[in-house]
């Protein structure tokens, strides 16, 4: 098994570092942190850190075909524009379960926005998967969820990966690009409790998953066709959450941290937990796709 050493670009000291997306017709990062209500803006090549606050627990942030933000929180899926920080929330398909906020989330190949949810009380099983289309139509994909987690498409764009920490499983789905269809759930990553929590998720060019492992101190690489692990990134913080391929070749593999999951929880002694982490794997990423909304 391949290790790789990563080096800290950003001392953010994140509460729940998350999210990790590449912009690449802007070159930077972006980023949040769910606890503080940050939606960040990284750009390696100045070091420089740009912030804009939400009204709400923000998870996710992807880019939309219009030029601004999607974004996932704790009441729906939200557009912000990033200059001047507008926020309007467009749906929430859990209105009706309060305890619940939305956790990670992409679009698809089609521009469609698939994005699950988790339970603040950790309780298990009252999550979900959904697909919301442009227009803002939900479907409910997976339920009983206890953690919907990291997410994506294999280089072909015929299987979709996707994580729920609660089971320690990535699972994979035929995808039907044309509908949005998923079918077929197998697991195909088993990630043992010894080694962490499997969390956020990026596909690479030769089709493997890079996996970040909460309290496993790293980023570890999986073949899907066989569930072997294949390499790790070692990282100084035990909590590892969302890993994304950038630079300019896509080669640079970026992941946030965190120094605690909840509010109520302990934060971590850890010098380093929070921070932006990056490492050269020898393997390029996938670009990724836009809400087409």
């Amino acid at each position: 098994m391949e290790t790789f050493s990563s080096d800290c670009v950003l001392p953010a000291r994140a509460i729940l570092g998350e999210g990790a997306c590449w912009f690449p017709a802007e070159q930077r990062l972006y980023w949040v942190d769910i606890l503080r209500c940050e939606v960040h803006r990284f750009d390696p090549a100045t070091g420089r850190d740009e912030v804009r606050k939400t009204p709400c627990h923000v998870s996710m942030v992807q880019p939309t075909t219009r030029g601004d933000l999607v974004l996932a929180t704790r009441d729906g899926i939200a557009r912000m524009d990033f200059e001047s920080g507008k926020f309007v929330l467009l749906c929430d398909p859990e209105a009706n379960l309060p305890g619940n906020r939305f956790n990670d989330g992409k679009p698809d190949p089609r521009g469609r926005l698939f994005a699950g949810t988790i339970a603040y009380d950790g309780s298990d099983q009252k999550a979900a998967l959904w697909r919301i289309e442009p227009d803002l139509n939900s479907t409910k994909l997976i339920d009983r969820v206890g953690n919907s987690n990291g997410l994506g498409w294999s280089p072909e764009q015929r299987t979709f990966y996707w994580t729920d920490t609660k089971t320690g499983c990535v699972f994979a789905f035929d995808y039907d690009a044309l509908t949005g269809g998923i079918a077929n759930r197998r697991a195909v990553v088993e990630v043992d409790k010894s080694i962490g929590r499997p969390d956020g998720l990026a596909v690479d060019a030769e089709g493997c998953l890079w996996t970040a492992l909460w309290a496993g101190y790293g980023v570890a690489r999986w073949n899907p066709a066989n569930g072997e692990m294949l390499a790790k990134v070692e990282c100084p913080a035990a909590n590892v959450t969302c890993p994304a391929f950038g630079g300019p070749d896509l080669d640079v593999l970026y992941f946030t941290t965190a120094q605690k999951g909840r509010d109520d929880a302990e934060p971590s002694p850890e010098p380093e937990a929070g921070n932006l982490f990056a490492a050269k794997v020898g393997v390029k990423g996938l670009q990724g796709f836009a809400f087409a909304s």
